[in-house]
């Protein structure tokens, strides 16, 4: 369960301050945590606790979607690595496909990642996503561990 979640549901926070820290922490790159105490609205302990809660549920839930997703993409990036470059290699040149963008949409229930294809669109422009309009407030790199995508991050319009 993300961590914004996990405010509400206990009554830290409401949805107004999870959403002031929630645009801040997407626009500066700073952790969530970090923005919530920054405001004053938890203290470290607090987030510490909320941390240690996140942990032990995956634990107790076994390998979730998300963590084995993420192993995954860490798995194919270090494959990458491994390949010998391009110039090292004789035969034909390879042709890297255009790996496109993943886009971060945020709604009050957690987050979602979409992949899409091409650039990502350029900041202030709105993109459709679920029936409804989002507008790009950053655009950044992926936030899965060895995804050299661009990200593009979204907020209400």
């Amino acid at each position: 369960m993300p961590l914004g979640q996990l405010v509400l549901q206990r009554g830290l926070l409401d949805e107004e301050q999870l959403e002031i820290a929630l645009a801040e922490h997407m626009s500066s790159g700073k952790m969530l945590g970090e923005v919530l105490v920054e405001h004053g609205w938890l203290t470290q302990g607090q987030i510490a606790e909320l941390l240690d809660d996140q942990r032990a549920a995956v634990a107790g839930q076994g390998e979730t979607r998300g963590i084995h997703l993420l192993r995954t993409r860490v798995a194919e990036a270090e494959a990458e690595l491994e390949q010998p470059a391009a110039d090292e290699a004789p035969g034909p040149e390879r042709v890297e496909p255009d790996p496109g963008h993943v886009l971060f949409v945020w709604s009050p229930a957690g987050y979602a990642l979409l992949a899409r294809a091409g650039e990502p669109p350029p900041v202030g422009s709105e993109v459709g996503v679920s029936g409804g309009r989002l507008v790009v407030v950053k655009i950044g790199p992926s936030p899965l561990p060895g995804d050299r995508r661009r990200c593009a991050f979204l907020d209400a319009a």
